[in-house]
């Protein structure tokens, strides 16, 4: 018989409050976290959703510079995330804007309002300390599916550059 671990909490904020925050110390130093978060290859391996896989991963790393995150694609809409680098300090930090878009075939776009992503990668030892905060997402709902998103993104991304 086999004992089921529990799923790695790395969600530190109470659930629905603003900012979210998720937290984790990562087997790797700090310049292969940072890649993982702005390489679009690497990205693609561990940014997915719960139970499917990323499309496509678009980054144009510099200040200003678009990034999108296509986690479904049909005849009828696309699903994405996308937003806008603000800070780039390889490896120590990594702040970028944030929305939720379905972008129909008829040309329809229905995006949340842009909110606020910031990320500090400090070595510790051997390994890195990750600490995201989202904040600025408008309703508590919004805010749980964040933090349950962010949560297993960092147990999927643990898992990633420990390979």
């Amino acid at each position: 018989m086999t004992v089921q671990q529990p799923a790695r909490e790395f969600l530190k904020s109470e659930p629905g409050i603003n900012p979210v925050i998720v937290e984790g110390l990562f087997r790797a130093t700090p310049q292969r976290i940072f890649r993982a978060f702005t390489e679009p290859e690497e990205v693609s391996c561990w940014f997915v959703p719960r139970d499917g896989r990323l499309v496509s991963a678009e980054i144009d790393l510099k200040v200003g510079g678009k990034w999108c995150f296509v986690i479904e694609r049909t005849d009828e809409k696309q699903i994405h995330f996308e937003g806008e680098y603000l800070v780039i300090d390889a490896p120590r930090r990594l702040d970028f804007s944030w929305r939720h878009v379905q972008q129909f075939a008829d040309g329809r776009r229905e995006a949340t309002d842009t909110s606020k992503v910031s990320v500090t990668f400090t070595e510790a030892g051997k390994a890195t300390e990750v600490r995201l905060s989202h904040e600025a997402i408008k309703s508590e709902d919004a805010r749980r599916g964040v933090g349950g998103g962010w949560n297993g993104c960092f147990g999927r991304l643990a898992n990633f550059v420990s390979e």
